[in-house]
């Protein structure tokens, strides 16, 4: 599961700065929830602040001295992005402040300052590319430019340490430039990338993005794992409301489905996002923000519980 209270924290964000006492409540609901590992996504402008870097080791610590292994996304720099990407008919990136070398740049320095510090079991780079990072870019890059850089951090990262896997996850949808890449990166069968997974977020986008991801798979007949990267019921209204009964039961609902395609398809791994609601009772959680469970947090614990 991410931890959303420190997944993109820091001062002066929408989210502000990482919320300790929380992110503690959170690791400690992981847990009940039967997870392997938890997620942190992490925006390059934390490194300046040294109180928010205190926090997030206290957290990693408290998480492993849980049993629980360490996933970090590497999420480049929030105030590179604009608001072109939100505007932009085909998601193509390109929208953002920086220039394709300054961006390299900052990308492996923040790459290299959290393996080397972390060591995670697992790291998430090129999120979404290049919807994503490539909107923190201010020029459109193809996609074999962005296949190229993505193996050169992969090999930063198995230098550093290399029992960490390496993850991408991509929205695999039909004619949409992430899946091209994905494709890419298997043809490769570059050995710097041991995780590809594909970002759901209907019932829809599941069989599409699944049947997308193991197809691919098969037909270069790629040795590393597939996941459902993240996943969870996306509708935009929810996010601007406390969730009614009836939505929490079918994001309980998709959520079972979820898993049973990720198991019949036999897919590797599975991340909940998001795990708590954002502010005000507002959002995608499995958990209020009170920290009351919603359906979905049962029905995924007993399923776990079952495999």
């Amino acid at each position: 599961v991410t931890i959303d209270t420190v997944c993109y924290h820091f001062p002066g964000s929408n989210y502000g700065p990482i919320d300790l006492e929380n992110a503690k409540k959170e690791i400690d609901l992981a847990k009940e929830l039967g997870v392997d590992f938890v997620r942190f996504d992490i925006r390059n402008e934390m490194s300046a602040f040294p109180k928010e870097i205190k926090k997030l080791d206290e957290i990693i610590d408290y998480s492993r001295t849980q049993n629980l292994k360490i996933y970090i996304g590497v999420y480049g720099m929030e105030t590179w992005l604009t608001q072109k990407m939100f505007k932009r008919k085909y998601r193509g990136g390109g929208g953002g402040k920086a220039s394709w070398v300054d961006f390299k740049k900052m990308y492996i320095k923040q790459t290299k300052y959290l393996a080397e510090k972390y060591k995670p079991e697992y790291m998430l780079i090129m999120v979404e590319v290049p919807f994503n990072l490539g909107n923190q870019v201010n020029s459109v890059r193809k996609i074999d430019s962005w296949v190229k850089y993505t193996i050169k951090v992969g090999k930063i990262i198995k230098s550093i340490t290399p029992k960490t896997k390496v993850v991408l996850n991509q929205i695999l949808r039909n004619e949409w430039p992430t899946l091209e890449f994905a494709e890419k990166i298997m043809k490769r069968g570059a050995k710097e990338i041991d995780i590809i997974s594909a970002d759901p977020y209907s019932y829809d986008d599941l069989k599409e993005e699944i049947s997308n991801l193991v197809r691919i798979k098969n037909k270069y007949d790629w040795d590393g794992e597939i996941w459902i990267g993240e996943t969870n019921i996306f509708d935009i209204e929810k996010l601007y409301h406390k969730s009614t009964k009836e939505e929490d039961e079918y994001q309980k609902d998709y959520f079972i489905y979820a898993i049973d395609m990720a198991k019949k398809n036999n897919l590797d791994g599975f991340v909940i996002f998001y795990f708590l609601d954002i502010k005000d009772n507002t959002g995608l959680g499995i958990i209020n923000r009170n920290f009351k469970l919603k359906p979905a947090f049962y029905g995924i614990k007993e399923k776990i519980n079952s495999l």
